[in-house]
């Protein structure tokens, strides 16, 4: 973890990315400044969330409308481990990691009043499968949920499952349990939230799309965990209002931009930082629907030829960015040393004169402006390969997070600018749901998936030899190109301390079951 007296670029995905980046840091609260609560505490978001219901809405940052109110079954803390939440206790109970069971904590009441149950999660679980929502991907082939008795869960997959506890973390939503009241009735989760969390929504007092206001739940099972008598989430687009804002103390918390890194660093804010977002163009036209060139792998190639990571990231601001050759970092699970790209322009246009396309062809990028903020990777990415003959239109998305998702699914576009994170698998789960928006034309690789399938089942050194060849396969294919690594770095106010982050866990967000990893008021 890294301490500075600056502020620079912001993400918003999770992960576990390491290695090629400084690792994260925050302030930390001394044992005095445990069990002090404060009176308020102001975050600020981007934009407004995709949905206040977790099976619809996203992960990292943007998890904060959730996280609030709904607690995990299983929390991932700042370190990246795995700590008792709703659970308190999980295994798998066969050798084939095909059956998990989770006992609860007793004594957890939902915003409605009623208990938390074997039956009320069962029921969340199916709710949250029925949604398809966005993070279907992370769920695992799951075969049968039941309630084995009043405080244990039984989930069964139809093969073996080794992620199922991460799975289940605040990270993915799957754990984050709704309430009976909430799934009897899904159309108020879009105004209203029936979690078990620390704070409970207050649409009252809230103004969508502006301010979001969360008060402290009195019926909490850990009350010591509580740091705040509320919590308000600011939206706030603007890069140059979110320092401002910070400057002047309107919000304890926000995400920067590392143009302003100087100003903030004037201004005396601090920073916390960990690696986040692994940036990549993914060439999700693979068969060439709408852009025919894009089916020959040559071109493909070339265009991950074309790109000078270094280049790039030294003129974007290199200090919280690095080169990405991979859709892993080095250091996290399944990166490969033998493999990776390089920059290569003399052969990038060899490859394009022997697939028919010397003189170049055009092709549309979309991207949102909210995540690569004013385009800046995206222009890079156009400009290098204007060198190779291709003329680069980029259609950006200003709006939203979920208009920009509903742009990709719409198979409109033949290659989006978008982030992978964490391990291999990690990665690879989000590029391989068909129809989805890092797979919109539905592309599968047999190969790819069969070792991905092999993986789910085995860890340690097993599963690393398999992402290593995962990786030259999706190497070999050439449809994602890696271009760089950005660090997740945010804004925090002297009013704050105990803002934690690492490589393995970058998503710094206010809420943990136990006190030392929820913030804490500054003392």
């Amino acid at each position: 973890m890294r301490r500075v007296g600056a502020i620079a670029a912001a993400a918003a995905l999770v992960a576990a990315l390491a290695a090629c980046a400084p690792a994260a840091d925050g302030a930390d609260a001394g044992d005095e400044a445990l069990g002090q609560r404060g009176e308020e505490l102001i975050v600020q978001f981007r934009g407004a969330p995709m949905s206040l219901d977790p099976a619809l809405q996203g992960t990292a940052s943007g998890s904060i409308f959730t996280v609030l109110a709904y607690d995990p079954l299983i929390y991932q803390a700042p370190d990246g481990s795995l700590q008792p939440a709703l659970a308190t206790e999980w295994e798998f109970t066969d050798d084939d990691r095909t059956v998990f069971e989770l006992t609860l904590r007793d004594g957890v009441q939902f915003a409605s009043g009623k208990p938390l149950t074997a039956e009320s999660v069962v029921a969340s679980m199916e709710y949250f499968l029925s949604k398809s929502g966005p993070n279907m991907s992370r769920v695992g082939p799951i075969e049968t949920i039941e309630a084995v008795d009043d405080d244990t869960v039984r989930i069964t997959y139809s093969a073996p499952f080794a992620d199922a506890p991460m799975s289940l973390t605040q990270t993915y939503m799957f754990g984050n349990i709704i309430g009976p009241d909430g799934v009897a009735d899904p159309a108020s989760l879009l105004q209203t939230m029936d979690g078990a969390g620390q704070y409970v929504y207050s649409p009252e007092a809230s103004v969508p799309d502006s301010e979001y206001v969360y008060e402290l739940n009195p019926t909490y099972w850990n009350p010591d965990a509580q740091m705040w008598d509320r919590v308000k989430v600011e939206i706030i687009s603007d890069p140059n209002a979110v320092l401002n804002a910070a400057a002047t103390g309107q919000i304890d918390f926000g995400l920067g931009s590392s143009l302003l890194a100087e100003s903030a660093e004037a201004a005396g804010l601090e920073i916390v930082t960990a690696p986040f977002y692994n940036w990549g163009l993914r060439l999700v036209d693979v068969n060439g629907e709408i852009n025919p060139a894009l089916a020959d792998v040559r071109v493909r190639t070339a265009i991950g030829l074309a790109i000078d990571r270094e280049s790039i990231v030294n003129a974007l601001g290199g200090e919280y960015m690095a080169p990405s050759d991979q859709i892993v970092v080095e250091g996290a699970d399944g990166y490969n040393p033998e493999i990776g790209w390089e920059y290569d322009l003399d052969r990038a246009r060899e490859l394009m004169a022997e697939a028919g396309y010397e003189d170049g062809f055009s092709m549309t990028i979309l991207d949102s402006s909210l995540q690569d903020q004013q385009s800046q990777i995206a222009q890079a990415i156009a400009s290098a390969l204007g060198e190779i003959g291709i003329d680069v239109k980029l259609e950006v998305d200003s709006t939203s997070i979920p208009s920009f998702i509903e742009k990709a699914e719409s198979k409109q576009f033949e290659a989006i600018l978008w982030a992978t994170n964490g391990t291999f698998g990690n990665a690879y789960a989000d590029l391989r749901g068909v129809g989805s928006m890092a797979n919109p034309f539905g592309f599968v690789d047999e190969e790819m998936e069969r070792m991905y399938a092999e993986s789910l089942g085995v860890e340690g050194d097993e599963r690393q030899a398999l992402y290593e060849r995962m990786g030259e396969r999706w190497q070999e294919l050439a449809i994602t190109i890696p271009v760089l690594t950005q660090y997740f770095v945010n804004y925090v106010g002297p009013k704050v301390t105990n803002v934690q982050a690492s490589a393995q866990n970058p998503v710094m967000l206010p809420v943990g079951p136990q006190p030392e990893y929820s913030w804490q008021p500054a003392g």
